[in-house]
């Protein structure tokens, strides 16, 4: 059989013929010679792989399956175990640079069953559990690690083994909404401790055992309602100190998992900014490192994390570039709902309607063929698209998403982070401003800023704006003290702004707040300021809010906006 191909024109034998040359062969004795220079002659092409040229994926596309069955021979005879690890090996390699991140990872578990080495096998598993967190299976990941450490104790490796124990118990911590049975927190516990005394003067055992500490510290805070304020101090000193441990090994990636460990301590601390200023720390120290499984995942994982740092800080134009980079990662090609949740959070926020539209439809069709995974970390950007739905007045769409939102669960301690953020958005587009204060009633001291995370900002200054416009004897107040929390956030400081303009009646300061609003990447809020200007301005307004693919809200006469009426 002729066909074309990239590569050029390829004879094939169609499959009776090939099954027919099997049995001459094997009634000549010869099958097992045929197989195995069929198995030397993948070893070669696949070692011919390993440079990634222009035309690599006609390469390897038209030798992949001979790989794949030259190996499912070699892995059942023990004589040609060495050559069937190899080969397993280059192929959890060239399947991962393939983005074919499922398969990649059952090669790397094949070729450490392979393996006669211990330590090799150790290896294998540590690659394994590195392409599990690209596809974000937190259960696979804390498997394949503690399974790692078993091979390195085999092998004789204390240090490999008590490194291994710590990264599964970090795992466990830091990667736990990626789980679905998520190990008890006695169990992890118990690996800390377990890794300490056989990391002795290691480096990287050392710097893997502080890590899990601090993952450990940060943890008991997230059982709690926030950490103590003496607890604040250790949890960043914790922190820091993994990250002087990882910086002393030469490893960027121990590094940058020590940073993120740091971020989630300032977090706590309430320091937005410096939150902010470690995550994009990591994107600088992994920006050029060369792709493999571990640089990849931490990777992914740094782009999520300084997403959501820049937007909480009101760097939305910053924050809409990593998640876009996020989106288009091809090592997420097989999870587009965890590729592109933080994009949607985003857009929706900027008020880029006809990119939630589009970007929703990838992330429902990937969510619902991985088997609708109730993941936690999910629920902002699902309920961010109903938020869009609901900006729209589309109510059978709006409800759609809602019914997924309770699919997923929204975590009781989230209540008051996205869901009320999003929530207060729609209730003031709709001019229901007493309900959105209610569903803001906690003042921002009270709602823990670890369970708002990113949120804190604009929970402060859309509590300003609702306590204004619900006439509330306490706005002036609210707004004073908001305008404190958000100084430096050029998103919160512009709406908390037009919450005083609004108070005031200053209508040329409203006017400055729109102008804020746009240059700070949030077309919808700039919009809607020009509709709360009210006059020849609300049009403007309602046409751009048109144009964005949104209803109009109410106008300036219908709130009562203007002429002092929300001071009585």
């Amino acid at each position: 059989m002729v066909t074309a191909s990239p590569g050029g024109t390829e004879y094939r034998a169609l499959e009776t013929i090939r099954q027919y040359g099997r049995e001459r062969l094997a009634e000549a004795g010869e099958l097992v010679d045929i197989r195995s220079r069929h198995l030397r002659w993948c070893l070669a092409q696949a070692a011919g792989l390993a440079e990634v040229r222009a035309d690599w994926r006609a390469r390897f596309d038209l030798v992949a399956d001979d790989l794949r069955a030259a190996l499912a021979w070699a892995a059942d005879r023990s004589e040609q175990r060495a050559d069937a690890y190899d080969l397993a090996r280059l192929l959890a390699e060239l399947t991962f640079t393939r983005n074919l991140t499922g398969e990649s990872q059952r090669r790397y578990e094949q070729a450490a069953a392979l393996a006669t080495d211990p330590a090799a096998g150790a290896s294998m598993l540590r690659q394994a559990a590195a392409v599990a967190g690209c596809r974000t299976v937190g259960d696979d990941m804390y498997r394949l690690r503690r399974a790692a450490a078993d091979a390195a104790r085999s092998a004789g490796d204390t240090a490999g083994a008590a490194a291994d124990l710590a990264s599964a118990a970090t795992i466990a911590f830091r990667f736990s909404t990626t789980f679905v049975r998520l190990p008890a927190r006695e169990e992890a516990l118990a690996l800390v401790t377990e890794a300490g005394e056989p990391a002795g003067d290691d480096p990287a055992a050392q710097a893997a055992v502080a890590l899990a500490e601090a993952a450990v510290l940060t943890d008991a805070f997230g059982a709690a309602q926030g950490p103590p304020e003496n607890a604040v101090p250790e949890t960043i000193a914790r922190a820091e100190r993994a990250v002087e441990l990882a910086r002393r090994t030469g490893d960027p990636l121990a590094e940058s998992a020590a940073l993120d460990a740091l971020t989630g301590a300032q977090s706590w601390a309430g320091d937005t900014f410096a939150t902010a200023d470690t995550a994009r720390r990591r994107i600088a120290l992994l920006s050029s490192l060369p792709v493999s499984p571990a640089g990849t995942h931490e990777l992914i994982d740094a782009l999520g994390i300084v997403t959501e740092a820049g937007l909480g800080a009101g760097d939305v134009p910053g924050a809409r570039r990593w998640a876009r980079q996020l989106a288009d990662h091809p090592s997420l090609a097989e999870v587009g709902h965890r590729a592109t949740c933080r994009l949607l959070m985003v857009d929706a926020l900027a008020g880029n309607v006809n990119e939630v539209l589009t970007g929703s439809v990838r992330f429902l069709d990937a969510w619902r063929r991985a088997g609708s995974p109730a993941r936690s970390l999910l629920c902002p950007a699902v309920a961010a698209v109903a938020m869009i739905h609901g900006l729209r007045d589309d109510h059978d769409a709006r409800r759609e998403w809602q019914e997924v939102l309770d699919q997923l669960g929204t975590p009781m301690e989230h209540i008051y982070g996205y869901g009320a953020v999003f929530d207060a958005i729609l209730l003031l587009h709709r001019g229901q401003a007493p309900q959105a204060l209610q569903r803001m009633a906690p003042e921002p001291r009270q709602v823990w800023k670890w369970v708002t995370w990113i949120w804190h900002h604009w929970y402060v200054a859309l509590r300003a704006e609702a306590a204004v416009l619900a006439r509330s004897p306490d706005a002036g107040v609210t707004v004073a003290e908001a305008r404190t929390v958000v100084a430096g956030n050029p998103v919160a400081t512009a709406l908390v702004e037009r919450a005083q303009a609004l108070l005031d009646d200053d209508q040329e300061r409203l006017l400055a707040t729109a102008d804020a609003l746009d240059a700070a990447g949030c077309r919808y809020q700039a919009a809607r300021t020009l509709v709360l200007a009210g006059g020849d301005h609300a049009a403007r307004g309602v046409a751009a809010l048109a144009d964005l693919g949104l209803s109009p809200p109410p106008t300036h006469d219908d709130l009562g906006v203007g002429r002092g009426r929300l001071r009585r």
